[in-house]
This record gives C-alpha cells, structure tokens and sequence, in this order.
C-alpha cells in the first residue's frame, strides 16, 4: 500500500479494526497511562509488536520503550485470557507467541511526565498523549486501520483535542487512524482545557489551549484565522477537512512540532503580556502551520515512509525546516502582525546577525549539517556546537530569503518563490506518495519561475563560503551594514541626563548563574573569551578584583571597560587563574534603505513585501 498521512474524519465513520488500543488513566496522578493492545486476525505461530525509538519530525533516537514497563501477553479465546508466553527480540521488540490463538493481547504502562511537544505529560489534570511514545505496532501490518479506545472520566476530563477521527458520530471515545503512519502523526490532549471551534477555508479548525493562566484564547482564534487564510492564499485551499492547534501555555515552555492536521505548540503565558515575545509565538504558529504543506507534504525523498526503529538520514533538512524558518517571519508579516519596518530589522538581526555569530558556518554545509542532525543538532549538542556547524534552520532560511529575493529580481517581480512553493505543491498532489529529491526540488522551481538557480542554489548548500548578500539585497535598494554601538542616556523631566548607559561589548562567552555560580557555558571560536584562554564550564569569580554576583553583572562590569582590558580571576577544575580580556564594541546589523529607490527595486520590493 502507498504511503499516505492523508485522512478526512468521514472514513473513519463505523469502521471496523483487528488493532486497538484501549488506554486508561485510573493513576494519572503518578503520571501513568495504562495501555491494552489487542491484536486480532492473527495466522501465524507469533507476533512482533514494536514500540518506535523516535517521532517524525523530532530528529534524536529517544528509545520510548525505556518508559514502558508492566508487560503482560495473552492469548484470548472467547472471554477467555490466558498467559502467553514471550520475549524481547530487541530493546523495543517483543515477540508474542500465539498458541493457534487468532487474537491477542498485550497489557503495559507508559511512564509520562516530560512536558514537551515530542513526549507523554500525564497527570490528573490531563494527558497530553504522543502515539509513537505509547502505542506499539504490529511489525508487517503498519498500514491497516488502527482504533484507541479511552476510558477516562468524561466528567472530569470532558475534552479530547485529537487529529484522530471518530469512528462513531460525536463520540470522542473511539477514535481512528487509517494506517499507523496518520496514527503517529496525531497527538492527543485529553483533559478539561480551553476549547475554540471556528471555520475557515471551508475546513474546521480547533484551539485546545491547556493552561492554568489566564490567557485569552478568543484572541488567538482571531490570529489562527489570519494565519490560516494568509497561508491557505499561498496554495489554493487547505488539504484536509479539520485542524487542531494544540497550544501548551506553561512557565518556561516553548518549542513546536508538526503535524499533517494538527500542531503542537509551547509557549511561556508572559510571552503573552510582552508584544515582541507575543509576535514570536506567532511567527512559531505560522511556522507550525506552514509545515503541514512543507514538511508533512512536500517533504524530502527520505521523509516518509518511515523506519520508526532507527534514524533516517536526509540532507534536505534545509527544504523541510530552513524554508519554513524563511517563510514564518514573512508570514507574520504578511498576517499583519508585523509592520515593514520591523520585519526589516528583524531579518537583519534575527537572521543575518545571527548567522554571522555563527563560526561553524565556514565548518560545515548545510546539507551536512542535516544529515548528521542526529547527532549535532537534537542528540546532546556540545557546548561548542555553534564553532563546528550552522544550522539548517537559521542557514536554510538565510539561503531560501537570497533565493527568494534574486527570483524576485531575475524575473523583473513577475515571480517569486511562492511560485516554487506552488509547483512543489501540485507535485505533490499528483503523487502523494513520493517526496523530492533534491534535483527534482530544485527543477520545481527553475520550471515554475523560469529562472536557472540550479548551480548557484547548489554551491550555497554544498559550501561553507559567505552568502553573497550585497548584490541580491541591492536589487530591493537595501544594504547590510554593521551599525557600531553607542553610549546612551536615561533621562528624566525635561531631557534632564539621569544616567549614561554604556555601549554593549561582546566577550564571545555565555555564561550563566549555576547555584551562585558563573559559569561559562559556551565559547565562542575567535572572540575575546576563546582568545584569553577561558573555556566552558570554568567558573568566572571577578572582573578587575570586582566579585561578579550574577550574569547581568558581569555584562555591566565588561561594558564598563569599553575595549579596554580587564583583570579576570577565574576558577577551573580546582585551581583560580587570572587572564586578560578586551572585549569588542558589540555592533548591530541593520539593513539600510536607498536613499532614492529605481523603478526596478521600488517594483522587487512591492512584489516580496506584499499583503
């Protein structure tokens, strides 16, 4: 059967499935869900049930089987269980063996209390439920209709927010997949959090926000609308029949992860009460949302079907996530939730100014930095990371923001890389199935814009040298220019000078308070930190025989000295040391307008900065 994640809540109505799940939640509180597997249409001596070692789109082996515990097999005739013998083929396979029984069954627990978009959160106010770390699969037959029955107080918990469908008309207590693929890709919010319903481009859409703050969720469903249409105008229409954004509102929360009819989103409730930190969440939803046609859809070759056992490799992460960093600022913007002026600056700062923190990108491509982001980028990434590698994400959308504006230019504003978007899209709908090899990605957009980027586009993923920005952002009449930092003025009545603030420097460290400690954290390849020879995880004590009480200290003491040195006293493995540091002014990037526009540009930029 073709791989498929493609599923409409109306063929799921009165099906029937040889595979349930019937889950149960009788000890929430210790953070426990208890899962039943029922296997039916059984033929032969034994069964092969496998628990995955890692989620789609969360690219880290993350081994769920070390959190299930309490297994138990049985054969079952009639209403008869009887034990039935097995063992483990592997860390996460278990081999059950039938007896000429053709139903089987297989109890055991799932240990959830990690709150994050990848993993189970249980406890008796709600279980936020990840399939692909709580339902095994039945090795050899993955693409079968699969049911999860729950069994939780519907009193006490009344909602269940899930892309899973109901198998009968307005009971949320039966719920199914088409194949175990869609059953993988359809989290679950079961509990008694805050539910929005709303219609938009003929489809429903869901809000399940779950949160113990006070947040106004009437307020973001008039966001999501703005973020659906805005997106859906890109495409034609949205590909599914319902959506559901999952939004996790805890301290300290943060992060996404796609889904093909649903997204799960974290967020801190201050990012609410703070409007820079309220646009990020909603670039995060307008980043989450994009992926259900770039990623989920229009994905690389290697990006489903899927080995849920090991770790599939792709060097195309920068089609799947740096694309999609490009697009959720520009969308933000394009929703209105950013002005011109501010979307300008943060592409200087956000992306090209970050970029240029990066010493790794002169390290490694792009594309390498994709294939090995097992290891690199989710597995434990070292405290040095940013001087071996750049990211796919910040670096792909860098490189698809050039792409976009030298389409922009090449075709007198006539294209741009939405068209691209839009040919990759039809791609798909011609052969779900399949994704995009990096080739066929590339001829997508040469034949949809009608300008040759092959070579170019290739020599930006395959190398380490700078991006050319000067040439393509000229054409939009901008220029990337380091503005040098300043000493500035707190004042009070009528301009009266209170205070003078001193100019930001930049030592190239991270450092951090560790239990009063502060701890260096990261060094930064070249900078001021790596020069003087300190090194991570030494403890820095005082700046020019000044005790150092806390990170923001620390940054004050440093600015003080301008680019002068400074006396440090640090401590490593046992021993104090003292070294000399002279920080640099730390200067920002801006993009700077022409200061008269050609008809040409004023035209690039009508047609990349449009509404």
């Amino acid at each position: 059967m073709p791989y498929s994640i493609e599923q409409r809540d109306e063929q799921l109505l009165n099906t029937s499935a040889n595979i349930l799940y019937t889950l149960g939640f009788e000890r929430a509180p210790q953070h426990l869900v208890s899962v039943t597997m029922r296997v039916q249409a059984i033929t032969g001596p034994d069964v092969v049930l496998v628990m995955p070692s890692w989620t789609p789109g969360s690219y880290k082996i993350r081994d769920y089987a070390g959190l299930q515990g309490n297994v138990r097999a049985y054969t079952v005739r009639g209403t008869s269980r009887t034990p039935a013998a097995f063992h483990w083929r592997d860390k996460a396979s278990l081999v059950v063996q039938t007896n000429g029984a053709d139903i089987i069954e297989v109890d055991y627990v799932v240990y959830g209390y990690e709150r994050t978009v990848r993993t189970n959160h249980i406890n008796r106010w709600h279980a936020f439920l990840v399939p692909a770390a709580t339902c095994m699969y039945v090795e050899g037959r993955q693409d079968e209709i699969h049911h999860v029955a729950l069994t939780h107080a519907q009193s006490e918990w009344p909602h269940v927010s899930t892309a899973l469908s109901p198998v009968r008309k307005g009971d949320a207590t039966l719920l199914g997949a088409l194949n175990y693929d869609i059953l993988v890709d359809s989290p679950l919010e079961i509990g008694d959090h805050i539910v929005r319903t709303f219609e938009a481009e003929g489809a429903k859409h869901e809000l399940a926000l779950v949160t113990n703050h006070n947040v106004d969720a009437d307020w973001l469903v008039e966001q999501l609308k703005t973020i659906v249409s805005t997106e859906a105008a890109i495409f034609g229409g949205v590909p599914y029949d319902r959506y559901v954004f999952v939004l996790h509102c805890f301290p300290g929360n943060g992060g996404g992860l796609e889904h093909a009819r649903s997204s799960i989103n974290g967020t801190d409730p201050q990012t609410l009460l703070d409007k820079s930190k309220a646009i990020d969440l909603l670039s995060l939803l307008c980043h989450e949302y994009f992926h259900l046609w770039n990623v989920k859809r229009i994905r690389p070759v290697e990006l489903g079907p899927f080995d849920y056992t090991r770790e599939r490799y792709t060097s195309m992460l920068w089609l799947a996530e740096g694309l999609t960093s490009y697009y959720d600022d520009l969308l933000a913007y394009r929703c209105g939730f950013t002005t011109e002026k501010a979307y300008l600056e943060g592409i200087a700062k956000d992306h090209f100014g970050k970029l240029a923190r990066v010493p790794g990108r002169a390290q490694m491509s792009v594309k390498d930095s994709s294939y090995l982001a097992w290891l690199k980028l989710y597995f434990a990434p070292a405290p040095d990371a940013s001087n071996r590698f750049p990211s796919y994400y910040l670096k792909g959308g860098v490189i698809f923001l050039l792409l976009d504006l030298y389409i922009i230019d090449h075709t007198d504003a006539q294209r741009s890389l939405d068209d691209g978007l839009r040919a990759m899209w039809e791609q798909y709908r011609i052969d779900p199935a399949k994704g995009l090899t990096e080739q066929e990605c590339i001829a997508l957009i040469e034949r949809a814009t009608g300008v040759q980027v092959r070579e170019m586009l290739q020599g930006w993923l395959d190398g380490t040298e700078e991006l050319p920005h000067a040439e393509i952002l000229a054409a939009m009449g901008l220029t990337l220019e380091l503005k040098p930092p300043s000493t500035s003025a707190i004042t009070f009545g009528e301009n009266r000078t209170f205070a003078s603030v001193q100019a930001d420097v930049m030592a190239g460290w991270t450092c951090a308070d560790v239990n009063g400690r502060i701890i260096v954290r990261a060094v930064e390849d070249g900078g001021p930190a790596q020069r003087a020879g300190i090194g991570v995880d030494d403890e820095i004590l005082a700046v020019n025989d000044k005790r150092v009480a806390s990170p923001a200290h620390l940054d004050r003491l440093m600015a003080e000295q301008g680019g002068t040195a400074a006396r440090i006293t640090a401590h490593c493995d046992g021993r104090l040391y003292t070294t000399s540091i002279t920080c640099v002014p730390t200067a920002t990037f801006t993009l700077t307008e022409s200061a008269t526009l050609t008809e040409h540009q004023l035209a690039n930029r009508k047609r990349w900065l449009h509404r």
